[in-house]
């Protein structure tokens, strides 16, 4: 007898533990996100490095109708569309679902309300998530159309235990006035400001002294300019260009540059003043490299007095050798 209450005993405490270790299940958000395989690209982008155009579209995140919980951020650069979920107060993501396309398209039942099992995009979260991106190629979309954004979302407690379950909706707009409060937001494509590339201006200095010029640094999408100019009397003779790595500079036996065995150059007709090389940018394998510009310079004195000098941009010496002589580095500028 007293076997068959130590065994029951046993049996009910067991249970009880299941039962109380299943009700306690503590829940530590997450700020990553998850990785999915549908064909709309879910990530953490981070859009900080993809500059957005115009002004972000924000809405309130709504659970259970009435509890603000976060936003929902749409924004866009010149390729990307991005749907940022995020939550505050202690409310987690613990699935998200989104539709971006036109009303017409959205999976719905025949009175109008949303379909979310059938929104192409859906991501489960574990662990679950505080902030959640998709992104979307904008070439697979119209200039304007709706953001169905919904997520079953949790309250945690301060000992990260679930406390509250609710749906939630970005409901800018109801789709159906009779229906569920289910809602989206509108979104047109904004228009991204033209891209505006900096022009980098290195000083130009003849027998090592004398300014007789500067070079001009810039570069657009496709390519690379390197303009050499000359000012106060002096010309162009013969400029010589180097673009790529300090380790693969052509140089001598004592580590000197050698300028006529650079890649680029070019012989000028008397009086030159500027001239321009362009390189397309998928001749060069690094996005930061070094820049050699070297030329040979001259100014007319009189009639029958001509000064020649060896030129180089001012920047940094090169390592290692007793001739004079400065390279500049420089780094693609990139459009987002």
């Amino acid at each position: 007898m007293n076997t068959f209450k130590h065994f029951f005993l046993l049996i009910v405490t067991f249970f009880l533990v299941v039962s109380c270790s299943e009700q306690n299940e503590v829940i530590t958000p997450s700020t990553s996100t998850d990785a999915n395989n549908t064909t709309i690209t879910n990530t953490s982008n981070n859009i900080i490095n993809n500059t957005p155009c115009g002004t972000p579209v924000v809405s309130t995140f709504n659970a259970g109708q009435h509890i603000n919980i976060g936003t929902v951020t749409v924004t866009n650069t010149a390729t990307q569309l991005f749907v940022t979920f995020s939550t505050q107060n202690n409310w987690v993501l613990g699935q998200t679902h989104l539709y971006v396309g036109s009303l017409a398209n959205m999976p719905a039942t025949p009175n109008g309300n949303p379909k979310i099992g059938n929104f192409p995009s859906s991501t489960t979260h574990s662990p679950m998530v505080t902030t959640f991106t998709y992104t979307y190629d904008l070439s697979t979309l119209d200039s304007c159309f709706i953001v169905a954004a919904h997520a079953e979302a949790h309250l945690l407690n301060s000992e990260g235990e679930i406390v509250q379950s609710e749906t939630a909706w970005a409901n800018d707009v109801q789709f159906n006035n009779s229906g569920s409060w289910a809602g989206y937001m509108n979104y047109c494509v904004q228009e991204c400001e033209p891209c505006v590339y900096d022009t980098i201006s290195y000083d130009f200095y003849g027998g090592q002294t004398i300014l007789v010029g500067n070079v001009e640094v810039i570069n657009d999408a496709t390519n690379l300019y390197v303009t050499f100019n000359t000012t106060g009397g002096w010309n162009l003779a013969e400029t010589h260009l180097y673009i790529g790595s300090l380790a693969n500079l052509p140089t001598n036996n004592s580590n000197t540059p050698i300028p006529g065995q650079f890649p680029y150059q070019a012989t000028h007709i008397a009086g030159t003043t500027t001239y321009t090389y362009t390189i397309p940018l998928s001749s060069i394998s690094d996005s930061c490299f070094i820049i050699a510009t070297h030329a040979s310079v001259s100014q007319s004195n009189g009639v029958d007095d001509e000064q020649y000098e060896t030129a180089w941009s001012f920047g940094t010496e090169f390592p290692n050798t007793n001739r004079w002589g400065w390279y500049n580095e420089y780094c693609t500028q990139v459009c987002p």
